[in-house]
Parts: C-alpha cells; structure tokens; sequence
C-alpha cells in the first residue's frame, strides 16, 4: 500500500511538472517583432535639399533592413530646436538631429567646434575626405563615450552659405552694425570682427523678423535662402562662401547598438551616401536657385579679393575665441582634409 502510494505521489508530481511547464509555454510573452522607430528633426522645410536627401535615407535604411527600423521625418522644426534635440538624444531619445559639429561639441567633444570655423573648408570633396579620416574617427568615439551620442556622418556639406540683406551689401565695410542673424558661436566669433552685430533666432522667425526690421540680414544657402522664401524680404545677397556648413548626423549610441551589426552597417552606409548625394544636389542646382532669385528680384555682389583676404583674416582671428580646442587641432584637421 505504501509503494502504491508514493508512486502515485511521484505520478501527480510528474503531471504537475507536465501541465506547468505547458503553461508556461503557453504563456511565456512572445518576442517584439515591433521596428526600431527613430524621428527624425529638421528645421528645413519639405522642399529643402537636405529633406530631399534625408528621404532618400530613410527609405534605403527601411528597405534594407526589411522594416526593421523605420523612420518619421519632422519638418520646419516640428520637434524642437537643435538645442532642445540633442539633449533628448543625449537621454536616450528616439530622435535623429542633423546639424553643426559646435552643437555637439558640448556633449564630451570639444574638438568637434573646429567642424563648423569659417573658411576651414577650401572645397566640398574636403569634407567627404574628413569623414573618413582617423581624426574624425577619434572625434565620434569621444563623444559617444563621454555622452552615449552615436555620430554616424558629418559628410552632409551644404552650398555655401552666403549673407542676405535688406540693403545692400557691396563691400565687406557694410557688413559694420548690421544686425544678422546667426545660429551658432562661430558665427558670432566671426561676424563681430566684420563689424557685425549678431542675433541667435530659430530659423522660422528669420522671415518675420527680417519683415519687421529687427534683422537687417541672415546666412544660409541659396537653396534655403529660396525655400524659405527669404527672397520676399530682402533683396541682396553677398556672396561670401564664409563656410559649408557640414552637417554631422547623431543618434542615441544606446538605440543604435539595439541593431544588429548588419542594420548598423545599412545605418552608416546610408547615411554616408546621404551625404554625398546632399553635397552632389547642391552642386547641381546652386545655379538655378541663382536664377530663381534673380528672377525674385535678388542682386548679388561678389566680393572682392581684398574683401575675401579680409574675411579669412577674421575666421584666422575667430579661433582665439575658442581655448578649449586641443592645441594644433587646426594644422590637423587640415592635414586630415588633404589625405
């Protein structure tokens, strides 16, 4: 009796071990298939070359990766300053931000300020040759340790930027007390030794403000120049070429190690070609947004070539404004450029 007993104690264990771990199969919550969502924030409007450009990101990223990671572009600043995004991003934000290396300078890379000096940049294909450098290399790897931000291009190199006016500009002694509006500190450091006073603004409020008179001029490309409409209030362009801008794309280093290595790589790569895509549109339609200006009733003046030596002397003298740059970063970051 007692051999029967337990055996059918073992029994009932056995079943119980049987239905429970069926349950728990049954139950055990399945993995999410759900994608990697990233949004991502532009202050250019829908139109602008880089949108243009960014769309054609997003959609090679989504079909590579099979709808693993998928994208919502925000234009006309929908999500916030860059100031605002790269802050969420440095939380663990799901948002991708496209703007100067000075912006993210302050996240753990100090270095990365020189991306953005005027007249650093002798050409476009300089750029491209600096994304792919070590010095670059180091610049990401810094920041994205320091501050858990991924950078994964900065070879986004804009038209050049150029300065608009409600009056004219002929020579590089009128830019002496206009107000101007600029985004970022080495724009300041610049245009206050040109004489200028500076004004930082989101670029939604440059057109009312340049229509109400607190501006007299602002500097972007043609390109956003014409898409902003910026030909409806102020007529003259000078074209100075003070920087090309590059744009140095960065997400949160958290959200991207959540990718395979594969999607990391579609992620890199598509975002490189992005860029050279951006700088290849702008070279191709500097001239017919030229033409649309012109026909908008804008006049241009090319400066003169003491009027230029002026203007690199000034982007020379701006770098004293920044002592946190390592010590002969310049020299290297040309040098870096040149291989």
């Amino acid at each position: 009796m007692k051999k029967f007993v337990v055996v059918l104690f073992v029994a009932v264990l056995a079943l119980t071990a049987v239905f429970a771990n069926g349950s728990s199969e049954r139950t055990a919550p399945a993995a999410s298939s759900a994608p990697l969502l990233f949004r991502v924030s532009m202050p250019e409007a829908a139109t602008d070359n880089k949108a243009l450009a960014i769309q054609q990101v997003v959609k090679g990223i989504e079909e590579k990766t099979q709808g693993r990671v998928k994208f919502e572009v925000y234009y006309n600043g929908e999500l916030g300053t860059f100031t605002d995004t790269i802050e969420g991003i440095s939380l663990g934000s799901n948002i991708i931000d496209g703007t100067s290396g000075d912006a993210w300078a302050p996240y753990g890379s100090p270095d990365m300020t020189a991306l953005n000096l005027m007249y650093l940049y002798p050409d476009s294909a300089s750029v491209q040759r600096f994304n792919r450098s070590d010095l670059f290399k180091q610049m990401q790897d810094e920041l994205e340790k320091n501050s858990g931000i991924k950078v994964v291009a900065m070879n986004w190199c804009c038209a050049p930027r150029e300065v608009l006016s409600t009056k004219p500009i002929n020579s590089v002694a009128d830019l002496k007390g206009i107000m101007i509006r600029v985004p970022l500190p080495p724009y300041v450091a610049f245009f206050k030794r040109l004489g200028a006073s500076t004004v930082n603004m989101t670029m939604s409020e440059v057109y009312t403000g340049m229509q109400q008179g607190m501006l007299d001029a602002c500097e972007f490309p043609l390109n956003t120049i014409y898409t902003n409409s910026l030909q409806e209030v102020a007529k003259y362009v000078y074209l100075s070429d003070h920087t090309y801008a590059p744009c140095v794309w960065g997400l949160s280093a958290a959200l991207f190690n959540k990718m395979s290595p594969e999607d990391q790589k579609v992620f890199v790569d598509e975002f490189e070609a992005g860029g050279e895509y951006f700088t290849k549109l702008n070279e191709d339609n500097m001239q017919e947004y030229k033409e649309k200006l012109q026909a908008a009733g804008v006049k241009f003046v090319t400066p003169s070539e003491a009027d230029k030596a002026v203007m690199r002397q000034a982007a020379t003298d701006a770098v004293k404004d920044f002592p946190e740059l390592s010590e002969g970063l310049i020299d290297r970051v040309k040098a870096a450029m040149a291989e």
